[in-house]
């Protein structure tokens, strides 16, 4: 807007300058109105500044703003910066709405692994394709996220179509999830769903010695090792506050594989997870928005992760580069 006030003086000086034979006041007019420019658009405020940085296009009747500004035409064709927020909220919207309606079929009664194995999953799809892997080869996953990256919804697919493919004789699920404990409400797992603990419970110790119990039950009895059973953890660091929980995690990483007991773990990040808990965690899903930082100390390579077209997860599974790790890395978009 400032700019817009040299207007007068540009014109003056301009005319002033040709028509006396001066031109070097018009040029002085000329390059003071370009200043002026460019000092405007670089005082310009951005999303973050304004406080919009969700969505900075807001409309008023038939009028349409950005960053509190009436879009023009003009102002539209001059601002590579405002067509690619445009396109980016565009894209935002599209992968919303897309999500909301691949959500039904993938919480389904139809949506089970199609590959071959003893406990086989689906974690989302990748371009149209499901991504699946068989628990009994990667026997404990560890799903990192932040806030609204899609834990949450990964955890529900990958729990739904288990019970899609497996009986109850055959698959137990026990739940920890740390946020009211209503993660798999909904999706009729009551028959698989063996236990359950919450935050909102006070004794929590019958529950963590219960685990103990069961790993010493199938060591003495290997020959029944069936069912299965799947223990998911949401919110691992508030549940690793508890130093039993801790104990009671390790001792079921380190020893599940054998005896048929798996974990799934998700967490916002790497913080509250010991090491000995996190090197038996060999399959390891980093979604969206995870710092790069932490996805080298998870083992995956510092590149971004961006989405393709499919709006649920976009994934692909890689071999760590090191010889003597032989975990698989997913980096995905939930």
């Amino acid at each position: 807007m400032a700019a817009i006030w040299m207007l007068p003086s540009l014109v003056l000086g301009l005319y002033l300058g040709f028509s006396t034979g001066m031109w070097q006041l018009a040029l002085m007019s000329f390059g003071s109105a370009l200043i002026a420019v460019v000092v405007s658009r670089l005082r310009r405020p951005s999303a973050s500044e304004n406080g919009t940085t969700a969505n900075p296009f807001t409309s008023v009747g038939q009028k349409i703003f950005y960053l509190d500004k009436p879009l023009t035409r003009w102002r539209w064709m001059l601002s590579p910066k405002l067509r690619a927020s445009a396109r980016s909220l565009v894209a935002d919207r599209q992968r919303e709405q897309n999500l909301q309606l691949a959500l039904p079929r993938l919480l389904g009664q139809g949506l089970r692994a199609s590959i071959t194995g003893e406990l086989c999953a689906v974690l989302g799809e990748a371009q149209g394709a499901a991504v699946e892997l068989d628990l009994a080869t990667a026997p404990h996953v560890f799903v990192v996220g932040p806030t609204g990256s899609g834990k949450s919804q990964l955890l529900r697919i990958l729990a739904k179509s288990l019970t899609n493919r497996y009986l109850p004789t055959e698959l137990q699920l026990m739940l920890v999830d740390f946020k009211g404990g209503a993660l798999l409400d909904g999706l009729g797992l009551e028959p698989w769903l063996v236990a359950r603990l919450s935050d909102l419970e006070g004794d929590r110790s019958n529950f963590w010695a219960g685990l103990d119990t069961l790993l010493q039950q199938r060591e003495r009895e290997p020959t029944r090792l069936t069912p299965r059973v799947l223990i998911i953890v949401d919110e691992l660091a508030e549940v690793l506050r508890d130093q039993a929980a801790c104990l009671a995690l390790t001792s079921v990483a380190a020893r599940g594989r054998s005896l048929g007991v798996h974990l799934v773990l998700a967490n916002q990040g790497l913080s509250g997870v010991p090491r000995d808990l996190l090197l038996n965690l060999r399959l390891r899903v980093a979604l969206a928005g995870v710092d790069q930082v932490e996805l080298v100390q998870l083992g995956g390579k510092a590149t971004p992760l961006t989405s393709v077209q499919h709006p649920l997860i976009s994934a692909r599974f890689i071999q760590h580069q090191a010889p003597d790790c032989d975990f698989k890395f997913a980096v995905g978009l939930v």
